[in-house]
């Protein structure tokens, strides 16, 4: 919060039912956590709902600070649909949205308590990839601009992102890492929904292959579909003795905070995987902290070539723009290893 920040007048008694949008993605929805705990701390009164899509759900369904998730179906897109859920809002005396979407608006727009709205930088990202020679300055972090939403109420969040994980999940993994034995796990999370935000799977094989040599275990972490798309790669983990899971949130939450470290791409699990409290060691392609979405705390590695073709896009290609791909193929194996290395000292 800045000195120039007008504080809004809170009602006598504070709040008394307080709800937070954000719709999508896994990634974003993980970064608003810190205003959802500040919240939930300066009016512990309020009952806070939180809306968001049913497939991330599980990020905010376990957290105490949340009293009811209203989760959004698939189809939830068409304005009538959206008009009619709308109505559901009008008890609230707080509307936080923290998307700013165009179906967020519309969730909103007969609200008739206090609605504070993120501000959207569309233009601030697409200088990065666009009209580079303008010499655009990085961008704040994901959650310090979630964190100037609720500003005008005076309220600063504080620390990183952390995911409540289900205690049932939590109970399964243990019982499957018991199986590891007492090794150091690593978690790989090889996907990612843009071509040009993924190491290609060939490395991948290559990282699991010296991961073994290490004596470290290996745990895969990925969708059904995700992983048939990796088939040299599930082949090899078969062959190897590397666990491959394609669980449900929940469980592939609580995963990601049993094991030790995580490699990742720019994605959904790895802000989840920082949230869980667990070092990462994250490979930037066509994308770029400078938008803003690095792994949010402390003891992570980013890996970014910082190309000058980099960031060639806010979200990802499905294809590199200038055919080189350089931005991920010079990202090498032993790179990869020595940082894992780094972050685990004792393997």
């Amino acid at each position: 919060m800045t000195s120039t920040t007008a504080l809004l007048p809170v009602p006598q008694g504070g709040f008394r039912r307080i709800a937070v949008l954000r719709l999508s993605s896994l990634g974003d929805v993980v970064l608003t956590l810190p205003v959802v705990h500040a919240l939930a701390r300066a009016y512990p009164g309020a009952s806070l709902q939180y809306w968001v899509k049913q497939e991330y759900a599980a990020v905010v369904r376990h957290d105490p600070a949340v009293a009811h998730v209203r989760e959004l179906e698939h189809d939830a897109s068409r304005i009538e649909d959206l008009v009619s859920m709308s109505a559901e809002l009008e008890d609230c005396d707080l509307v936080v949205d923290l998307h700013g979407s165009v179906r967020s608006r519309v969730l909103t727009f007969r609200q008739p308590g206090r609605v504070l709205r993120l501000r959207g930088r569309r233009l601030e990202r697409e200088r990065w990839v666009r009209a580079r020679w303008t010499q655009p300055q990085p961008l704040p972090h994901a959650t310090a601009r979630y964190a100037e939403v609720i500003a005008p109420l005076g309220i600063v969040p504080a620390g990183p992102p952390r995911v409540s994980l289900d205690p049932a999940a939590r109970a399964w993994v243990a019982e499957q890492r018991a199986a590891l034995g007492g090794r150091t796990v690593i978690a790989l999370c090889p996907a990612a929904r843009h071509a040009t935000k993924r190491w290609p799977e060939e490395r991948w094989c290559a990282l699991e292959a010296g991961l073994v040599s290490l004596g470290v275990g290996r745990v895969v972490l990925t969708t059904p579909a995700e992983k048939r798309a990796l088939p040299a790669l599930a082949a090899q983990c078969a062959a190897s003795g590397a666990r491959w899971y394609t669980e449900s949130l929940e469980r592939t939450s609580a995963w990601l905070a049993s094991c030790e470290l995580a490699v990742t791409h720019d994605s959904g699990l790895m802000h989840l995987s920082a949230a869980c409290g667990r070092p990462v060691v994250a490979l930037f392609g066509s994308t770029s902290p400078v938008l803003g979405f690095a792994p949010s705390g402390e003891g992570h590695t980013v890996l970014c070539r910082e190309l000058p073709c980099q960031p060639c896009t806010v979200h990802g290609r499905e294809r590199c723009p200038r055919g080189h791909f350089r931005c991920m193929l010079e990202i090498g194996v032993p790179e990869v290893l020595a940082r894992v290395r780094e972050r685990l000292p004792a393997v």
